[in-house]
């Protein structure tokens, strides 16, 4: 599944890249070009928009209002609407930065820019592959937040912890 969204979304445009979908996200789009551009690339408009998001019905355009507050009950959303499974597959992980693929990478090619004392502490580093963004991922100390997120959405979404 591919998606586009709008600019109230850009926690939930990262998540959904962590669980491996593509999602465009530009902060600053205006409502006309989020819906030319979901039209054009057959992408699902996820927003928070009532009006966008009748908008984008009346053009034939999928379109997602998406509720809750918090990103667990997003994720939980997604989850039952759409069947989106809220389980981290390292291989299909797109950066949450923009959306590119990561590429396993051996720490000599990354000590350069990851701090010393996580290069020690951690074997496996993924490494954006768009040379503009080159960001640097492992599974440090936040990824204990990160499963607590999805487990907590699991729980929401009805498909146990």
């Amino acid at each position: 599944m591919r998606f586009i969204a709008d600019g109230m979304l850009g926690g939930l445009a990262r998540w959904l890249r962590i669980l491996g979908h593509a999602v465009a996200y530009e902060s600053n789009s205006s409502d006309d070009k989020l819906l030319s551009k979901a039209a054009a690339q057959e992408m699902t408009l996820l927003t928070r928009d009532e009006e966008l998001h009748r908008r984008a019905l009346a053009r034939n355009i999928p379109s997602i209002l998406v509720s809750g507050e918090s990103e667990d009950e997003r994720l939980a959303q997604m989850a039952r609407s759409l069947g989106i499974s809220l389980e981290i597959d390292m291989e299909s992980t797109l950066c949450p930065e923009c959306g590119s693929s990561l590429r396993e990478t051996p720490k000599v090619d990354v000590s350069s820019i990851v701090p010393a004392t996580s290069l020690e502490l951690y074997a496996q580093f993924w490494k954006c592959q768009n040379h503009t963004c080159g960001k640097v991922y492992w599974m440090g100390s936040h990824w204990k937040q990160i499963n607590q997120t999805l487990t907590r959405a699991r729980k929401l979404a009805g498909l146990g912890a």
